[in-house]
């Protein structure tokens, strides 16, 4: 028998059966959850991204601190193999050899024959529930996998990696970093720091800037004086980035210690001993990283003329940085430098800088002009390509190889010096197509001294706007493709190397910024230099960024934070209302009348400012720039924007007027405010010189003075409504 009451307690206990199924699956599918999350991490967390992986059958590995390892084959025995095993028992980990009768953690077999891929860093990764397994033709790749290891067990809580399988090989041989320690020096141990993440990165190359004109940051037995008399000069200058004074250099301070930065407030500088550098050398070998040090001809040599005034040409010194070419005890002091360099470093090449090398100094001296005629060469350019080519024979015949800028293709190089192409692209594709060996290291990607964020947020930088999306979209082969068109043969491709980024040191005074400026770009150049054609996905990429920016942060070093980025200019990003848009504009520079679309395309421009096609450089002393609306409009705004960087001497013009007109010949000025800056300012701004009006117009006119000072302009949109 039914009652209301029973039916009321059968549905009562209905629902407390449905709650608790509810409930149990809810435990199901957060047990679930929970296994999966606790299944580990999986190799698309690893930067550089892998070449191939596949999961296995579930599980995962626990990789613990003081893991046993056991190294397997023939390639386990020499000094390679012996710095492998001191890198693994020191390294974050601090794996410990196994004892001959335990079962290792993770085997590590390294062998001529142990891999079909036989490119040099190349490994084979498993991850079983009992082991890890790791397969090498040497110790490179072996390298290498313990580098994926110790990402993949950092990616997770409890160092849980989930069971797979990574097939990995680098895309390119070279896969480096440029350090400038001239303009601002940086000490040993900040050197070793730098080294350990690159290592991290898979990188194998850091390239030493050590000499230019403001140092020379190498201690050498035959040249003493170089760094006892340019090391070292006056505190402010080098405190006050961009200053525009000239460098007054100092002695070296007694007491000084090779190896660290010195500054007291009156004389800044410092240098490396040769036992700083092979200290660097050695630690760098272990990580599977090759020194390249770079000792600049004939170009950016101010501090060795400061110490050997003899070295200048003779006559009229136009510039104050280039050495003589026409006198012998020039290249008789580099060739003992070279020889001492290359006994003391390692690596199959010796970079000579070779850029930058104004000539005017060779056009007045007597001496270079003889060696022109006596060398029966053709102008002051081969005569570069004279000294560069016997810098290379006495290098060769020391059996190394010169690495130099793209400005050593001028006159003339021969077949086996290696070009670094850093003026765009255009000089590394040239020098591909004449069958010589190419780093890409173009500044419109990979200087690493431009801003990387909205300017207005930033430390100073040499240029505005180089954000790591686009140091991470260039890649390499394209241009080469696009250049050579019907006649591309892939077989040229075996002269690209690999890629460089650059961080040259102008604006770059302490340690923490070198490091700001540093990551997570180079996370880019590392991965766009190991992972494969075809293979970039930005977003996937930012995300690991993100996560590797809080790792790195955790051992002590100052990424850029890259989560609070600002990215392009909010205003650049769509179209501006402008009663100028497709109107006809008229740009005069003296007396020369060309067109000015760019400034009525109605985009304003974006924080990178030079090689933008939204910013119209101007360069002239004084600008007539017109507008032609088609008809009588009314108009109550005219204005435009400039770029100010002093710092880069990028002005906005010392005087501005604006005009209208309704028939084009009968102007009438208007009272718009003229700009005025202090002229202490340095910093990025992008500033608009206009004002409200009221009038009835067809021609608009601005005219403009950049000033007594030689300085280039940017101009965006010219603005009317």
């Amino acid at each position: 028998m039914f009652t209301l009451a029973t039916v009321s307690h059968k549905r009562t206990k209905m629902k407390r059966v449905i709650a608790l199924i509810w409930g149990f699956s809810l435990y199901l599918l957060s047990f679930a959850a929970g296994d999966a999350v606790r299944g580990g991490s999986t190799p698309e967390r690893i930067l550089p991204q892998v070449a191939r992986w596949v999961p296995a059958n579930g599980g995962s590995f626990v990789l613990t601190p003081a893991c046993s390892y056991r190294l397997e084959g023939k390639g386990v025995t020499g000094d390679a193999a012996e710095a492998f095993r001191v890198y693994l028992d020191n390294c974050p980990l601090a794996m410990r050899s196994a004892d001959k009768k335990e079962s290792p953690a993770i085997r590590i077999k390294i062998g001529p024959k142990t891999l079909k891929d036989t490119r040099e860093g190349a490994y084979q990764l498993i991850v079983e529930r009992k082991g890890i397994s790791i397969q090498a033709n040497g110790v490179a790749g072996a390298f290498y996998a313990i580098q994926s290891l110790l990402q993949l067990q950092a990616a997770d809580d409890e160092g849980r990696i989930a069971c797979c399988k990574i097939e990995d090989a680098p895309r390119y041989a070279y896969r480096g970093l440029m350090f400038d320690v001239v303009r601002h020096f940086h000490g040993k141990d900040f050197i070793l720091k730098q080294i350990d993440l690159m290592a991290q990165l898979k990188m194998n190359r850091l390239h030493l800037h050590l000499t230019d004109n403001e140092g020379w940051r190498i201690a050498l037995d035959c040249a003493p004086e170089m760094v006892r008399k340019g090391a070292f000069g006056e505190s402010w200058w080098f405190n006050h980035v961009m200053s525009r004074k000239p460098l007054v250099f100092a002695e070296e301070p007694s007491g000084y210690i090779p190896g660290t930065v010195y500054d007291d407030g009156r004389v800044y500088g410092g240098y490396y001993s040769k036992e700083d550098l092979r200290e660097i050398i050695a630690f760098a070998a272990t990580r599977q990283i090759e020194i390249i040090p770079e000792i600049e001809f004939p170009g950016h040599n101010q501090a060795l003329l400061h110490a050997h005034p003899e070295f200048f040409c003779q006559g009229e010194h136009k510039v104050n940085n280039v050495v003589c070419l026409g006198k012998e005890n020039v290249f008789t002091f580099y060739e003992k430098v070279l020889e001492e360099v290359m006994e003391l470093f390692p690596t199959q090449y010796l970079h000579i800088g070779g850029d930058e090398a104004k000539k005017s100094n060779w056009n007045a001296c007597p001496l270079c002009q003889q060696r022109i005629a006596d060398e029966q060469l053709k102008d002051v350019y081969e005569l570069q390509s004279y000294g560069i080519r016997r810098m290379e024979k006495f290098i060769n015949g020391h059996g190394k190889r010169l690495i130099g800028w793209d400005e050593i293709l001028e006159g003339g190089l021969s077949d086996n010096a290696t070009v670094m192409s850093w003026r765009g692209t255009e000089g590394g594709v040239e020098a591909i197509r004449m069958n010589h060996d190419v780093v890409m290291s173009p500044s419109t990607f990979y200087y690493l001294d431009f801003g990387q964020d909205a300017p207005y947020k930033e430390p100073l930088a040499f240029n505005s706007y180089l954000p790591l999306e686009v140091v991470y979209s260039y890649e390499p082969e394209d241009d080469i493709i696009a250049a050579c068109g019907e006649d591309y043969d892939p077989s040229i491709l075996k002269h690209l190397l690999g890629v460089q980024g650059n961080l040259w040191s102008e604006c770059i005074v302490s340690d923490s910024q070198f490091e700001y400026m540093l990551y997570p770009r180079a996370f880019a150049i590392a991965e766009n230099g190991w992972s494969p054609k075809g293979s970039k996905n930005y977003p996937a990429f930012r995300e690991k960024s993100l996560s590797l920016i809080e790792r790195v942060k955790a051992q002590g070093y100052h990424p850029f934070e890259l989560a609070s980025e600002v990215g392009h200019r909010p205003e650049a990003v769509q179209p501006v209302p402008n009663l100028a848009l497709g109107a006809k504009a008229t740009w005069t520079c003296g007396g020369k009348a060309e067109s000015a679309d760019k400034v009525v395309d109605g985009w304003l421009g974006d924080w990178a400012i030079r090689r933008n096609p939204r910013w119209q450089e101007f360069g002239k002393k004084e600008v007539t720039l017109d507008v032609d609306l088609g008809e009588i409009k009314s108009l109550h705004y005219i204005g435009t924007e400039f770029v100010d960087y002093k710092a880069r001497r990028f002005c906005v013009p010392a005087d501005t007027e604006f005009f209208v007109s309704e028939d084009g010949v009968h102007f009438t000025p208007l009272s718009i405010p003229q700009m005025r800056l202090s002229e202490d300012r340095m910093h990025f701004s992008i500033l608009t010189v206009g004002g409200t009006v009221d009038v009835r117009a067809r021609y608009v006119r601005l005219r403009f003075n950049t000033g007594k000072q030689k300085v280039r302009g940017y101009i965006s949109e010219i603005m009317i409504n």
